[in-house]
């Protein structure tokens, strides 16, 4: 069983800056199509963090003194950064220590629907999401048997799913999206499909056939799903597209693992990987920054790729990369 994939590296490095490029186009420069674009490129990490933290998991459920381990490790890679970063762009945008910023501060400004008064860090529902799903859903697995936990997550994942459909004429399409408790479904979903990896596999033309397919039709119908979001069943079916689409698209990715022997492009897939999480932190500010600087287009994207590049790559070295080295290891 193959546990590391340049593939995902090189999967995780391309939503962060499918991300980033996205947003700016539609922040900066009012792309509806790119704001839509965005939309899956958030959800790819969904089904990615599922995947990737699977195997820790699984010690979590076999030793349950790992628990808090699990918990020092994901809140040392994920909080100080975003501390740092929500303190920056606070200040920038004039709302430093504002009762915002403590929502923000605390991940909860997406647990309730118009919680915020001013939602200027507007891409951190993402995080929100994950970090309420990382410190639940451990609680939860700690219960189950390592012999027959994978049919209960599947229930508890059918059972979000259903309780969704139910709910989808309750919230607007936008929380309905982004709400905190709303979208464990789709971390579960990546992680039911870690634990399946090597069955799925297998089914090589498939996954890529179902693909096509499902990209196709969330590409091309994008007026519908713009014009058509606040339609109730609408709401649910296009967030069950958007999680089949992403499961399929990390899929594709690890299809192409015997494509990057090459040493260069499993430096470079581990390059951008690395970028990822501060790229996805640090560039709304970028995206502040030019849109007061009322650039061009082209002047503008060059501009706001170079510092994404180096930013990030500075970011990793000299602050991610250190505080990692000191995190526990499992057990």
């Amino acid at each position: 069983m193959k546990n590391y994939y340049y593939s995902l590296d090189l999967f995780r490095g391309f939503c962060g800056y499918g991300v980033a490029i996205s947003h700016l186009y539609a922040f900066a420069y009012e792309n509806i199509y790119m704001e839509y674009m965005s939309l899956i490129f958030a959800e790819f990490f969904f089904l990615l963090s599922g995947f990737v933290l699977y195997p820790q998991l699984i010690k979590v459920i076999n030793n349950k003194k790992n628990l808090v381990i699990f918990y020092k490790r994901r809140w040392m890679r994920t909080l100080p950064l975003f501390f740092i970063v929500l303190l920056l762009i606070s200040a920038l945008t004039g709302q430093l220590f504002s009762l915002d910023f403590f929502k923000y501060f605390f991940l909860i400004q997406k647990t309730l629907p118009n919680f915020l008064e001013n939602d200027y860090y507007p891409v951190i529902w993402h995080l929100s999401i994950e970090e309420f799903f990382y410190l639940l859903f451990p609680l939860i697995v700690i219960c189950f048997s390592p012999n027959n936990f994978i049919s209960k997550i599947i229930l508890i994942f059918i059972s979000i799913t259903v309780l969704k459909f139910f709910l989808n004429d309750s919230f607007d399409a936008n929380f309905y999206r982004t709400g905190t408790f709303f979208r464990f479904d789709a971390i579960l979903l990546g992680f039911i499909f870690a634990h399946y990896k090597d069955e799925i596999l297998q089914y090589k033309k498939t996954i890529i056939f179902l693909f096509l397919i499902f990209a196709i039709i969330y590409l091309f119908n994008s007026n519908y799903f713009i014009s058509s979001k606040e339609i109730s069943h609408t709401k649910f079916f296009f967030i069950l597209l958007m999680q089949i689409a992403s499961g399929l698209m990390m899929l594709s990715f690890i299809l192409l693992e015997p494509l990057l022997e090459n040493n260069y492009l499993k430096r470079f897939s581990l390059l951008i990987s690395q970028q990822a999480y501060s790229i996805y932190l640090f560039h709304m500010i970028f995206i502040y920054l030019l849109k007061e600087a009322n650039l061009s287009i082209f002047v503008g994207t060059s501009l706001y790729l170079f510092l994404l590049f180096f930013i990030s790559t500075l970011v990793y070295k000299y602050f991610e990369e250190p505080i990692m080295k000191l995190r526990p290891n499992i057990l």
